[in-house]
């Protein structure tokens, strides 16, 4: 019996071959493995090294400076060579990718007559720069200006394009200075007089100057009701052109203080001048 099992198994070669080939198969699927690990590593490594260099080249060294800027916005009072001043004192600009636009932005803000801007890359190499002027409505105060959004900026007046009212009072007060201006002037222009300055004192009272004409003091309550007596009053009184400021806050009538006659040889304070009542 031992002697046929052992006749048929050298007579059936079939179970040692397929040991073999599952061997071959098995070390060439490792050695397949192995080969494409090596070749993904390598690849990997490869385009590291390539992105590590392109970006030494496009950081490390100036290679890209910004060439181009577009300025953009409806510009009255800022001009372009402004804007591109501010561009060239930037060190940033010399390298397109190291440019810090943030910083740019805060840089064009801080320009005298800008109220806003946003700064854009365009590639290959180019800066938008979009701007948002200050609009003024009033002179404030001795070398400022009130912008209609309500703020009060400082820029160069000379820049002006037309001729502005002259406002003044307290910072935290420019808002409501500003629409009372615009309900005096409403009212009196009706009449054909003009405000050519508003002043409130640091006790909220009222004080216009009038285009060729007076200066009238309102106090603090009932101003409309008071230039309305104005209006009435004034053509009545003769010897209008020498009046310097008519004072409304009294209930029952106007004073009138009358301008310093040229050798009079009056040389007190105005509001020391003799007034009349009417």
């Amino acid at each position: 019996m031992r002697q046929a099992r052992l006749a048929s198994d050298e007579q059936d070669p079939a179970p040692v071959e397929g040991r073999r080939q599952t061997a071959e198969t098995t070390n060439r699927t490792r050695g397949e493995f192995l080969f494409g690990l090596v070749f993904f590593v390598s690849v990997v490594a490869g385009l590291w090294s390539t992105a590590t260099d392109i970006r030494r080249w496009l950081f490390d060294e100036d290679k890209i400076p910004v060439s181009g800027l577009v300025v953009q916005g409806d510009l009255e009072y800022v001009s372009m060579d402004e804007v591109r001043k501010v561009l060239a004192a930037n060190p940033q600009t010399s390298n397109f990718f190291k440019l810090d636009v943030n910083q740019l932005q805060k840089e064009v803000e801080a320009l005298p007559w800008v109220y806003q801007s946003s700064v854009r890359k365009r590639w290959p190499a180019l800066l938008y720069v979009y701007v948002v002027e200050q609009t003024p409505c009033a002179l404030w105060g001795n070398d400022r200006l009130l912008s209609i959004r309500g703020t009060i900026f400082q820029a160069p007046r000379d820049r002006l394009k037309k001729t502005l009212v002259q406002l003044s009072g307290p910072d935290d007060m420019a808002g409501k200075i500003w629409d009372q201006y615009q309900q005096f002037e409403r009212l009196l222009a009706l009449n054909g007089y003009h405000v050519t300055s508003v002043h409130m004192t640091n006790r909220h009272s009222w004080e216009l100057q009038l285009a060729a004409g007076p200066k009238l003091i309102l106090g603090r309550n009932e101003m409309l009701v008071k230039l309305q007596q104005f209006i009435d009053v004034y053509p009545k009184l003769e010897n209008r052109e020498l009046i310097d400021y008519l004072d409304l806050r009294y209930d029952t009538g106007v004073a009138v203080s009358w301008k310093q006659q040229e050798g009079s040889g009056d040389d007190q304070n105005p509001r020391q001048k003799s007034d009349s009542r009417t």
